[in-house]
């Protein structure tokens, strides 16, 4: 059976409770069982469907650990540091490799027997040293960035499958929302991952011109992220949205997962988010339809996409033997095929059957994706930084959120953060 705790992390506390689910009919005697730490939107329903199976055919279950998001990195690297592991984690590859020390705390994973049915092997490959850390959880890439927006009320409002080609053609938009009466954006800013889509696509599509340059000079101290006017334009902008009264009220509390229902349910129209979020929504509200478009930062049509996949990492210990016959199961199109049936996407195995993707998932990725038209995300290129990423640079983007700050003040309050980061860890220009 799988087991389920959801921590709550607070200041010198942790917080538990745990339910059994009747999954399987095996006995723990009977049943290895393995413990898994995941932040809560790395979970999805049918994963416990998958685990219950695995558990019933195969005897090894696993026992999960859902953290709130900006609770999971800490948690996670204590354990790691106190030589007091997991037997899986679960987050995104090769991003978080560095974040997490994987090269010490966690077995590469070049030598098992599904890497050969990888998809996109190259996504998984950590550029330290070329290896391979973590299996993905189900898709071979994730995060198709855009405006995702509930097509009925979008049709009330008198717009009919909208494609901005510039900025002030997004504003217009929002302007004809707000004027039928109803929120034009839903934004969950308590989440300050959710808060930097926003920049983490504008700034990315920003800079595409100069992506071969800028975020070398960036980690080497040569320029600035305040002295880049793109990403003072992008996040201000960011800003304004607020200020015009496009975003709901309540913004400042809100969390990702109310996000959902506040589109599904009609109180507002679009939410600035990944493609997972068209996939949780019909999961919840399978009647309503969503479109999609690309939202044209500095008036260039294209999305940012990110170089990651979600996967799970096996520390090193006693279990890892059984962790990595788990993952060989989980692989399997048996069990992948179970995932893909409840939540259509992009497979990471070539044999897994993807299913019918949500029209729009598919129309951003037939639209910029299979066109050429995207870039990588701009976070995808500050890997080293994420231990102090969620604190310092999404918490500044929060700020500017809760209109406390200018978008220049917060980009000089990260410059303040990276560069001690980066100097504390003698890399050269710091």
């Amino acid at each position: 059976m799988k087991r389920i705790a959801v921590l709550l992390v607070i200041p010198f506390l942790i917080i538990a409770s745990c339910s059994r689910t009747t999954g399987s009919s095996s006995s723990d005697s009977e049943t290895t069982i393995l413990s898994v730490y995941c932040p809560k939107d790395g979970w999805r329903d049918v994963f416990l469907t998958v685990a219950n199976k695995i558990e019933a055919d195969r005897k090894i279950g696993i026992d999960l650990v859902t953290l709130p998001d900006v609770q999971a990195e800490p948690v996670i690297r204590v354990k790691l540091a106190t030589n007091d592991p997991p037997d899986f984690f679960i987050t995104n590859s090769p991003q978080s490799v560095g974040a997490y020390n994987a090269p010490q705390t966690c077995i590469a994973l070049d030598d098992q027997p599904w890497v050969p049915r990888l998809a996109a092997p190259d996504l998984l490959r950590y550029k330290g040293d070329g290896k391979i850390y973590a299996m993905p959880t189900r898709e071979s890439s994730s995060f198709f960035g855009g405006a995702y927006y509930n097509k009925k009320l979008m049709e009330e409002c008198g717009i009919y499958d909208p494609e901005p080609k510039t900025f002030n053609e997004f504003l217009g938009i929002l302007e004809t929302i707000k004027k039928a009466g109803k929120t034009p954006i839903y934004m969950t800013d308590s989440d300050g991952w959710a808060t930097q889509v926003w920049t983490t696509i504008g700034w990315g599509v920003a800079l595409d011109d100069r992506k071969d340059t800028i975020y070398d000079q960036l980690n080497s101290n040569k320029i600035k992220f305040a002295d880049i006017p793109e990403l003072v334009t992008i996040l201000q902008q960011l800003g304004d949205l607020y200020k015009a009264g496009f975003v709901n009220e309540d913004h400042m509390s809100q969390v990702y997962d109310t996000a959902k229902v506040a589109i599904g349910e009609g109180r507002a129209v679009i939410a600035i988010q990944g493609e997972w979020f068209a996939t949780d929504l019909n999961a919840i509200y399978s009647d309503v339809e969503l479109g999609s478009f690309a939202i044209p930062f500095l008036d260039k049509l294209m999305i940012a996409n990110g170089a990651y996949v979600t996967g799970w990492f096996v520390p090193k210990g006693k279990n890892s033997d059984k962790a990595l016959e788990f993952l060989n199961f989980w692989s399997q199109p048996e069990y992948q095929n179970m995932i893909f049936k409840e939540t259509p996407g992009f497979p990471g195995f070539i044999d897994a059957d993807g299913g019918e993707v949500l029209p729009s998932i598919r129309n951003l990725v037939d639209k910029y994706v299979a066109t050429g038209k995207y870039t990588p995300e701009f976070d995808a290129y500050f890997d080293f930084v994420r231990p102090i990423m969620n604190d310092y640079l999404f918490g500044n983007i929060q700020e500017v959120a809760a209109g406390s700050k200018t978008a220049r003040e917060a980009l000089m309050d990260w410059d303040s953060k990276f560069a001690q980061f980066m100097k504390d860890k003698e890399v050269p220009g710091f």
